[in-house]
């Protein structure tokens, strides 16, 4: 069992058995408020359980990106693309900066990169980055490639002649291999701060960020981690996300055997079964019609107008087939009764998986979700506190 010490300095140690107090405690030291806390339900070698909040990210995300799910995201104009900058990055490098870099092998690869034409075919990517150096490293590399490929040649045993269609390719020097990983790194550090990314969210502000400070999903350069149950399973792989305000179970897979059966689980719906409570405040089909369960069937395409949106489209005119079932939620025999005052809660299975498919469903068939700001009947400035939906 792990400690119950509240000690910011003690190690963390990965769960094997769950305990609330000391999850609990360990997320208290992040200073996360009360209501943003995750609650581990369920931990093993292959998967992790937990229970999201409402209003809490399930993955992280960018830091500031606008709550307000109906304002359009536009580039601002001083931002670049990843090729533009990539293209700025390298003209920066200037030959003075060259004299900084103790390795000559850098400083001449640098240099004549930054003299290519095409600085746009020079990869982004550092193996790829790697590869291109390589395959022309008589231009990059002029100096010093052709004797080290000598002298690679002269150490090695006798090897009996190619053949003609013979496809091998000559083995990367390590010098060759050094020079391209430091210049890369240089020029990626040139190049991030030019594209003005947001800032990325911090560990607290997303489910699996939370985990992160558990100890989970980050044991490749922990020294404290030595044991083979903890060294397999030192990332984790999401299997799904719930919206951000909403509150339900949420499953993270901690090996790739794992995240690929339950992904495939996940597609192909055979052994997942997804339960929605939802709150609306119109639903003329228990209402009027007095019916207590029913299926939605409203086929859906994105929006051509509005980029985050999608909307009820005929399946001719590229609507994707999506199907709801409902019936009203009944914790007792007299809340269905007492629901109309205030609204009904609606129990909600989604057949198919489309997105934003129950918050459309329920608009087009009643009010639409309470707090729901992008298809409600009248939408309102955004509350995260108001979306009443709950997977189960």
């Amino acid at each position: 069992m792990p400690s119950d010490s509240t000690d910011p300095n003690a190690p963390k140690v990965p769960l094997t058995a769950i305990d609330d107090f000391y999850v609990q405690a360990r997320l208290k030291e992040n200073n996360i408020p009360q209501h943003l806390k995750i609650r581990i339900i369920h931990v093993d070698d292959d998967i992790i359980v937990l229970d999201k909040p409402a209003n809490l990210r399930s993955v992280p995300g960018h830091a500031d990106s606008p709550i307000d799910t109906t304002i359009k995201l536009h580039r601002p104009s001083d931002r670049l693309t990843a090729v533009e900058a990539w293209i700025q990055a390298i003209k920066s490098i200037s030959p003075e900066d060259n004299d900084s870099y103790k390795n000559e092998h850098v400083k001449e690869l640098l240099h004549n990169i930054r003299r290519t034409n095409n600085l746009s075919s020079i990869p982004r990517k550092l193996e790829p980055f790697a590869r291109y150096v390589f395959r022309n490293r008589k231009r990059l590399l002029p100096s010093h490639v052709d004797d080290e490929l000598v002298s690679d040649k002269n150490n090695e045993p006798p090897q009996k002649k190619q053949r003609k269609n013979d496809t091998k390719q000559p083995s990367m020097p390590p010098s060759v291999r050094s020079a391209a990983d430091e210049a890369f790194s240089i020029i990626q550090r040139l190049h991030i701060p030019l594209m003005n990314l947001p800032t990325p969210t911090e560990d607290w502000e997303s489910a699996q960020g939370q985990l992160r400070l558990l100890g989970y999903g980050d044991f490749a350069n922990e020294n404290t981690h030595k044991s083979s149950t903890t060294t397999k399973n030192c990332k984790l792989h999401v299997v799904h996300r719930l919206d951000c305000q909403t509150s339900g179970v949420l499953l993270f897979a901690r090996n790739p055997e794992s995240a690929s059966k339950l992904c495939k689980s996940w597609r192909e719906r055979d052994a997942v079964k997804k339960m929605y409570l939802a709150h609306v405040m119109c639903w003329p089909p228990y209402e009027n019609q007095k019916l207590e369960e029913g299926t939605i069937e409203l086929p859906l395409a994105a929006s051509r107008t509005e980029r985050i949106k999608w909307e009820v489209r005929e399946l001719d005119d590229g609507g994707k087939p999506s199907t709801t079932k409902w019936k009203i939620y009944k914790e007792d025999a007299d809340s269905a009764e007492e629901s109309t005052k205030e609204g009904v809660v609606l129990e909600l299975h989604p057949i198919t998986g489309r997105t934003h498919q129950l918050r459309i469903h329920c608009a087009e068939v009643g009010s639409g979700i309470v707090g729901d700001s992008l298809y409600g009947d009248s939408p309102v400035p955004w509350d995260a506190d108001t979306l009443a939906v709950e997977n189960r």
